[in-house]
């Protein structure tokens, strides 16, 4: 099993756009929050068109990321996905595949709910970072 530290794993989500208005402290509850998970080769992390309850920061590996069987991307250390259903828990909108072995910091939305009821001001950092992204997109 591969080890990160809370440091390491802070400055991974510091550059995360959903978490970059977070403070120190703030950075440090989600890391004690999440957990490293492994995919192995081959291994489908996510399927499409389950409940989505999780977010994902790639640490080390790559993954390929299909809709409808149709190659969307392929993204690797320091790309994430998941952030939309780790907020609202709707279903995925895409299967994810490790391309090879990959290792993950994963935040499921149950210690995120539980982390943001115990921080609100981190979910109204959340929240600006949201509605900064949405307005951008329009």
């Amino acid at each position: 099993m591969v080890v990160y530290s809370e440091k390491q794993l802070m400055d991974e989500l510091r550059n995360v756009p959903l978490f970059s208005n977070a403070s120190k402290k703030q950075l440090k509850s989600l890391a004690n929050a999440g957990k490293i998970v492994t995919w192995p080769e081959d291994k489908i992390g996510v399927v499409q068109g389950r409940p989505g309850m999780a977010f994902f920061l790639i640490l080390s590996g790559t993954v390929a990321v299909t809709r409808d069987g149709k190659p969307l991307a392929r993204l690797n250390a320091n790309d994430y996905f998941g952030e939309t259903a780790m907020l609202t828990g709707d279903p995925r909108n895409a299967q994810v595949q490790a391309t090879t072995d990959t290792v993950l910091f994963a935040l499921g939305r149950p210690s995120f709910a539980r982390t943001v009821k115990q921080d609100p001001d981190l979910a109204m950092r959340v929240l600006s970072t949201m509605a900064d992204r949405v307005s951008s997109n329009i």
